[in-house]
């Protein structure tokens, strides 16, 4: 059995609002997304007891592993919290954004100065969830045998 990257997508799909998505094509979405994807994989790797990083078929889009559909909900609950991460780290960095926070005088509720705060705070607080979901699927799979104690 094959897990294909749409389970991964869809899950990420239903946690962002994206109306940028909408300018590009269906493929530049898709490579986009994929990205956003295999950076969460990269991140999981080490924790995750699937080897979805090197078993990826970017042709037919699919995972070549053998899972288990409990495992596979929860791994791509966490997969898809890292998508949002990465997908929010370029709005920290946006060039427009960061011109108006740099010559912006008032730092209003509603400023520019307001919005990338309000974005990097979402990005923290995504990026302590993934890590968390990380380290709850480490503590709940993991093999205590190898630990030298």
């Amino acid at each position: 059995m094959s897990v294909p990257y749409d389970i991964f997508i869809g899950e990420f799909l239903e946690k962002i609002t994206e109306y940028d998505f909408i300018q590009f094509d269906e493929e530049d979405r898709t490579a986009k997304v994929d990205g956003y994807m295999k950076r969460a994989f990269s991140a999981f790797r080490r924790n995750c007891k699937y080897d979805f990083f090197t078993t990826g078929d970017d042709e037919n889009r699919v995972f070549d592993v053998e899972i288990a559909d409990e495992d596979l909900a929860e791994i791509a609950d966490i997969v898809s919290e890292g998508m949002v991460v990465q997908w929010l780290k370029p709005y920290l960095n946006k060039q427009d954004i960061l011109e108006n926070v740099m010559t912006t005088s008032d730092f209003k509720e509603y400023s520019p100065a307001e919005l990338l705060r309000r974005i990097g705070s979402a990005h923290k607080q995504a990026l302590k969830d993934y890590k968390q979901m990380i380290r709850e699927y480490s503590f709940n799979h993991g093999d205590l045998s190898d630990l030298h104690i």
